[in-house]
């Protein structure tokens, strides 16, 4: 697999370069890619665009590898214009959680909206697209096109975090799977339990990233020790200093009868998530998050 702008082949993706890195931004859902949105689009020079793409751009995979070149270049011309795009919002305004902070089933609080971005903005400005399981079932040919960057979190936080809010992988679904990924949605589709359904997505998910360069990789945990330093390899530049992130994977709203029963039936499982975290990371998780 390639990466990087000295890869992008596109006649389309040519030109953009000259005016302006276009990257992508991907990852395990709740692994903290809302967060890093928020964090990218503070920095000058850098707009990050939290799922700005509607569903309809995603009718089958040659579809969508064509309709992500057009949406770079249209929110690229409306934010020079009019510092104006698509993004999911809360309340109009760029928020670092899609979810809210009450107990039981977390509620989704985002919307797409257009957003004012009050920023200056050269020709040649960074713009970073994020979507998750669409961006992930289009590896690997996306990658071959445009820098792409993604994030992971430690599997008993995921697994944690997917219970107390309610997006697909809560019920053992992956987004737009059947349009994008057939093959990959049959196979989930013959699994019964909840569960090893979630334990699948979990192992498909970090597989897709297997095959990143280190550098392409970016941790939930080192984001928040470095309070966000790390998104320099997407910014290219220094990234502002005066972020002070904290670390939610000890987060209390977990059902800890949950975290028990998903901490064990991970421990004795064999996934993708072994190539990037160690089962002693998560045994220790395991047991910050029962006390």
């Amino acid at each position: 697999m390639k990466f990087g702008i000295k890869n992008i082949f596109s006649s389309l993706g040519a030109k953009t370069r000259t005016q302006g890195r276009n990257v992508l931004l991907t990852g395990i859902p709740r692994s903290g890619t809302t967060l890093a949105c928020r964090l990218l689009s503070e920095c000058p020079q850098v707009i990050a665009l939290n799922e700005p793409m509607d569903k309809d751009r995603f009718p089958d995979r040659a579809t969508a590898l064509r309709e992500v070149d057009k949406a770079f270049s249209s929110f690229r011309k409306s934010l020079l214009r009019s510092g104006t795009a698509l993004a999911r919002t809360q309340d109009g305004k760029i928020t670092d959680n899609a979810y809210d902070q009450s107990t039981g089933r977390r509620q989704r609080v985002v919307q797409r909206t257009e957003i004012a971005f009050d920023k200056p903005l050269d020709a040649g400005f960074t713009l970073v697209m994020k979507h998750n399981a669409e961006f992930s079932l289009l590896l690997p040919e996306i990658a071959e096109t445009f820098e792409t960057f993604a994030l992971i979190r430690n599997p008993l936080a995921l697994l944690s975090s997917w219970s107390s809010v309610d997006v697909p992988v809560s019920r053992g679904k992956v987004a737009k799977s059947a349009r994008l990924s057939p093959g990959f949605n049959q196979q989930l589709s013959g699994i019964e339990s909840l569960l090893e359904r979630q334990l699948f997505i979990l192992s498909w998910y970090f597989g897709q990233y297997r095959h990143f360069p280190e550098a392409n990789i970016l941790r939930y945990e080192a984001l928040v020790a470095t309070d966000g330093q790390i998104l320099e390899g997407i910014t290219q530049a220094p990234a502002p200093a005066h972020w002070a992130l904290t670390e939610k994977n000890t987060n209390p709203l977990y059902d800890k009868a949950h975290i028990q029963k998903a901490g064990e039936a991970l421990l004795h499982s064999e996934g993708h998530y072994w190539a990037f975290y160690t089962k002693s990371e998560v045994e220790k998780l395991l047991n910050q998050l029962l006390q």
